[in-house]
C-alpha cells in the first residue's frame, strides 16, 4: 500500500560525502548558498494525507466492511536556477509539510499534510508551494472510504505537479510524485480495516524539500 515514510533528514555540506546536498523531511530554516557551485535544483513535495478510520457496519445481520478511505499524497514542484560567485554565502527559505494524521474513532475524516515550499531568502526565486494530500474519509457516510485529493503545486520553473488521490472506495494511500532519481515524499497513509470496534487509518509521510547544487 501507499504509507511509506521518508527516512532521516539529511543535510550535507560543503565538504566530503554529501557536498552540496541538503534534503529535509521536517522543520523549516534557510539554506546558505554553497562556494564552487553553478546550478541547483530545489525540489518541493507537500505532506501526504492521512488515513480515514474503518470499521464493520450492519444491514440487518450481515456485516458489510467499510474500510477508511487512503489519504492522498503531496504535490511535487522542481526548480533549476543558476549561482555564480556573486551569490555565495546568500541564503533560500524553506519549510517542511507535516504527514496528516490519521481518521479515529469520533473523527474518521483524516487530517490534510502539511504545507511545503521554498522561497526567496536573500536569493531571489519565485516562492515555490506544494500543498499536502486530502486525508482520506471514514468507512461509513456520503463519501465513505474515499481517497483523499491530491495537493496542489505553483512557483516551479520546470515541473508543478499535483499529488495523486481522489479514487473512490480506495484504502490504500496515495502514491508519492517521484522526483529526480525517483525520489518521492509526502505518501498517502493507507485507510483504516474494516474490523468490529473499528480502526483507526495510518498517518501519512512528512514532505520533503531537496537542495542539489551541482
Amino acid at each position: 500500500m501507499g504509507g511509506a515514510t521518508l527516512g532521516v533528514v539529511v543535510a550535507g555540506t560543503t565538504g566530503g560525502a554529501g557536498a552540496g546536498v541538503f534534503d529535509f523531511s521536517e522543520g523549516a530554516g534557510f539554506v546558505t548558498i554553497p562556494t564552487g557551485f553553478t546550478s541547483l535544483t530545489i525540489e518541493v513535495w507537500g505532506g501526504g494525507g492521512g488515513g480515514g478510520w474503518g470499521t464493520v457496519t450492519y444491514f440487518g445481520f450481515e456485516p458489510q466492511d467499510a474500510p477508511g478511505g487512503g489519504g492522498g499524497s503531496g504535490a511535487y514542484a522542481k526548480t533549476i536556477v543558476a549561482v555564480g560567485v556573486g551569490d555565495v554565502g546568500k541564503t533560500i527559505a524553506y519549510g517542511v509539510g507535516v504527514a496528516g494524521a490519521p481518521g479515529v474513532a469520533g473523527n474518521p475524516v483524516a487530517y490534510s499534510g502539511g504545507i511545503s515550499s521554498a522561497s526567496a531568502g536573500t536569493f531571489t526565486i519565485d516562492e515555490m508551494i506544494c500543498t499536502g494530500g486530502y486525508g482520506g474519509y471514514g468507512g461509513l457516510g456520503t463519501l465513505g472510504g474515499q481517497q483523499g485529493a491530491g495537493g496542489v503545486a505553483s512557483g516551479g520553473n520546470t515541473t508543478n505537479t499535483n499529488g495523486n488521490g481522489g479514487a473512490a472506495y480506495t484504502q490504500a494511500g496515495a502514491a508519492a510524485i517521484s522526483g529526480v532519481g525517483s525520489l518521492t515524499g509526502g505518501a498517502g497513509g493507507d485507510g483504516g480495516d474494516p474490523v468490529e470496534g473499528g480502526a483507526a487509518g495510518n498517518a501519512g509521510s512528512s514532505g520533503r524539500v531537496r537542495f542539489v547544487f551541482s
